[in-house]
């Protein structure tokens, strides 16, 4: 048996009652270019160790008489790029047949050296049953399907195997891009780039890559033509655009691929696009508010370079300026939502940017707020127009309330009652701007009223002014003046004139009697009618005094001479020197000092005498019973509205004493005990504080008006003791001790004393 076998194999066999075989097999040669996988070797292998204890059964007398012949290993499709080298394997066990490898159905021969193909030929071995078909060089006319088959024998079926479909690759050639290297264009205009690679099998893969290495992937369209032979094809891929201003100086790439060739090959085109410019409009300010200055750049890129600049505003053009830049100076709200446009042109076009103006102003009022006449129970609706930018906050308010009552730009009173007349305001405010109110004033339609003062007053031979102030809404129709139940003519020449003042709630009217005579004092009436009612009120004009000239003259000279009193006093005050020791003097000494002192003081007393209490008696008492201060009542008010009117009382008529300036002699020993007191604090202090109040003998408070200094004998008694003056006459000889202050309380008003009731009558000294 062992001459039946044709593969070298050297064997040991070692069988124990059929059931164990164990085999060595050595020098197993199997020569593939391409390296099977693991599962077929494993299945060789099975199939080996079959063959082999196939043939130890048939040593053995096996029952078979017939083994059919078998494929160990049969071809499978193959893929090889052109001019490669491939084996298509082919194993067959128990060859009885002769084999052969067929190609498109078409024999090749059973010969291995397969004459007349000199690139394919069968390599393997008989002995191993490998009949593997190697094919060299390989190129498109092997592009095939392969079959391998073993013919029939005596009593051997044949066999073929399955069909092996070999595809080779052709690398296409290099892509070509149909526009060449280099193109120059517009902006705009549409564009087509065709990249085209030929001759590949299968067809070259294309895409086009923009200039940033994106592939394009929209407005791309894909062409093959298969070539004569029927295998090969040559591929176009076309692009479609429009140039911007992005791709200027950019390069494009056409890309191509297919599985004969290992790296991608490219072709490139570089593009000129000329385009108008492209414009850019800022401002200098990202936020603009009113009167601020805003400039603004115009900036310009563009294929060729040579621009012009034109400004416009509101599409209006700026004559004679072509600059780059443009200044506004302090803007308004009126410029507010108008455009600035800046253009730019060149050979290609012209390209115009707008910015429009968002100019931040406070809020103002675009109409006065009005005033309401409404009915009672109906809808009233208040509008608060204002204008602002941004949009203004709108808040109502009502004076009878605490609380915001509206928001919106208009206030709905649903229901108009009393209680809700009066004021309403509206306030507008904006962020970074005064808050701006206004108000507006609701009333209820309802007749006239007519009110004011029912007693007025006027002089005599001036112009007199009667007042009526009427309370109506609406405004009154008529209003008519009567006197003495005739109606007041204002159109002839009796010096009558009506005057009439337009108020929210109605009007004031004014009835002026020019240089009045004692005729036109007495009752007038003002009557008031609108669409609602009718009102009418009586008025008592009546007839006031002058003041006497000489009162008024009086009081501007007497405040003159008290400015100037005051002013002599205070530089004296200044300039005395401090208090010297007091020595014991004896009573007739101080006498004649306290003289001295009177008739040095004397310059700046003013003795005044009324004229009635030289003739009146009645006028003496007075003088005697009041206070050493003279009151003067004020002048009544000529709109005094008391039914009970008095006559006004004027002062006394003031005649000054013709003395010459001189007091008459008083004798100061009787009437004048002068005592001694130093100053409370420091003499300043009577300077720039109140005056002190002086004490005396009692201790109780006295009037500083009529200090000693002053040394008015008309107010001295023998049974008087006052105070002395601030300045103290001593004599610096001796020790005498120092004589004690007493503290004086501080007094910031003029206090008056009873003037004791000997008080020589009609006579008043003053001091100024």
């Amino acid at each position: 048996m062992s001459k039946n076998f044709t593969m070298k194999i050297s064997k040991t066999i070692q069988c124990s009652k059929g059931t164990f075989c164990k085999m060595s097999l050595k020098n197993t040669v199997m020569e593939f270019r391409w390296k099977t996988s693991f599962l077929r070797c494993l299945r060789s292998l099975f199939l080996l160790v079959h063959l082999v204890c196939t043939q130890m059964a048939l040593s053995q007398g096996s029952p078979l008489d017939v083994i059919q012949q078998s494929f160990a290993i049969e071809p499978a499709d193959r893929t090889a790029i052109q001019g490669d080298t491939i084996v298509l394997p082919c194993r067959v066990l128990h060859k009885k047949g002769t084999l052969q490898w067929t190609r498109d159905g078409f024999g090749l021969g059973s010969e291995r050296s397969l004459a007349g193909f000199p690139r394919y030929t069968m390599v393997g071995s008989d002995e191993e049953g490998d009949f593997s078909l190697q094919i060299t060089n390989v190129n498109l006319e092997d592009d095939a399907i392969f079959q391998c088959q073993v013919g029939a024998s005596d009593g051997i079926k044949g066999i073929r195997s399955r069909s092996a479909a070999f595809t080779v690759y052709v690398p296409p050639e290099p892509p070509r891009i149909v526009q060449s290297d280099f193109l120059e264009t517009t902006a705009g205009m549409t564009v087509e780039l065709t990249c085209e690679s030929n001759g590949g099998k299968p067809p070259a893969e294309l895409a086009w890559l923009d200039g940033d290495g994106n592939v394009v992937t929209q407005d791309i369209h894909l062409t093959t033509h298969l070539l004569g032979d029927k295998k090969r094809a040559n591929a176009a891929l076309k692009w479609t655009f429009k140039p911007r201003r992005e791709h200027d100086e950019k390069t494009f790439s056409c890309r191509s691929e297919n599985p004969a060739i290992k790296q991608p090959m490219v072709a490139t085109i570089k593009l000129a696009v000329k385009y108008p410019p492209e414009v850019t409009l800022t401002a200098n300010r990202k936020k603009i508010s009113e009167f601020d200055d805003v400039e603004f750049t115009c900036d310009a890129v563009a294929n060729p370079k040579d621009v012009k600049y034109k400004w416009y505003r509101n599409d209006e053009l700026i004559p004679e300026h072509h600059v780059t830049t443009l200044f506004l100076n302090k803007v308004t709200r009126q410029l507010n939502g108008q455009t600035i446009s800046c253009e730019v042109g060149n050979k290609i076009g012209t390209t115009k940017s707008t910015y429009s103006l968002n100019i931040d102003y406070g809020p103002v009022f675009k109409s006065s707020l009005e005033n309401i006449a409404a009915d009672l129970d109906k809808e009233v609706r208040l509008v608060c127009a204002v204008d602002s930018n941004p949009h203004p906050e709108i808040t109502w308010t009502f004076e009878k309330s605490s609380q915001v009552v509206g928001t919106d730009r208009e206030l709905v009173i649903p229901k108009m009652t009393p209680e809700r007349t009066g004021r309403y305001t509206c306030h507008a405010s904006v962020t970074g701007f005064p808050e701006l109110s206004a108000d507006s004033l609701v009333f209820i339609k309802g007749p006239p009223i007519v009110k004011g003062p029912d007693i007025q007053y006027g002089i005599e031979g001036q112009k007199v002014k009667v007042e009526c102030l009427i309370t109506s809404v609406p405004e009154p129709s008529r209003v008519v003046w009567m006197k003495q139940s005739k109606v007041v003519d204002i159109d002839n020449t009796e010096g009558y004139e009506i005057v009439t003042e337009h108020l929210p709630d109605g009007l004031k009217n004014l009835l002026i009697i020019h240089k009045a005579e004692e005729s036109d004092f007495g009752d007038y009436n003002c009557s008031a009618w609108n669409t609602l009612g009718h009102d009418s009120m009586l008025i008592s004009v009546r007839r006031q005094k002058n003041l006497p000239m000489m009162i008024i003259l009086a009081g501007v000279i007497g405040g003159i001479v008290l400015i100037v009193s005051i002013t002599i006093v205070i530089i004296l005050c200044l300039r005395r020197k401090p208090a010297v020791k007091v020595d014991d003097f004896g009573q007739e000494n101080k006498a004649k000092q306290s003289d001295s002192a009177s008739s040095g003081d004397s310059d700046l007393k003013v003795e005044i005498r009324t004229a009635s209490s030289l003739s009146n008696n009645e006028h003496e008492r007075s003088w005697e019973e009041t206070s050493d201060t003279a009151r003067v009542q004020d002048p009544p008010d000529i709109y005094k509205y008391n039914m009970d009117y008095t006559e006004p009382k004027f002062a006394p008529k003031l005649e000054t004493q013709n003395n010459n300036g001189y007091i008459p002699y008083v004798d100061f020993s009787r009437d004048y005990n002068a005592q001694i007191v130093h100053l409370n604090s420091s003499r300043d202090s009577g300077l720039y504080d109140s005056s002190p109040q002086l004490l005396n003998d009692l201790g109780n408070p006295m009037d500083p008006n009529f200090r000693p200094a002053y040394s008015n004998p008309y107010m001295r008694t023998s049974q008087a003791s006052l105070s002395p003056d601030h300045v103290i006459y001593g004599s610096t000889r001796g020790n005498s001790p120092k004589p004690q202050v007493p503290s004086l309380p501080p007094n910031h008003y003029i206090t008056s004393q009873q003037i004791p009731s000997h008080l020589k009558p009609g006579t008043l000294a003053t001091h100024v």
